[in-house]
């Protein structure tokens, strides 16, 4: 049995962070920079421009949107 503690007392007024939709919510031109980062410049430089987007962003936060991108550009073509 899962429990779920986003509802309870402790965590109330807290939001969990998530990348996947931070990254939606960007502007057209900020998503073309993160995916250039990616697909163009590499990782190192990908990794540092996620981080000055969102400084909470953790390692995990950082592969998790990077697979959502590959995934992204797979399907798109």
């Amino acid at each position: 049995m899962l429990l779920n503690f986003t509802n309870s007392p402790a965590n109330q007024g807290k939001q969990q962070f998530n990348i996947i939709e931070e990254f939606s919510s960007l502007t057209g031109a900020r998503k073309m920079l993160v995916c250039d980062h990616l697909f163009v410049e590499g990782r190192a430089v990908y990794e540092k421009t996620v981080k000055v987007l969102w400084p909470q962003a953790q390692s995990a936060d950082i592969k998790k949107l990077e697979k959502f991108l590959h995934l992204l550009r797979k399907t798109a073509h």
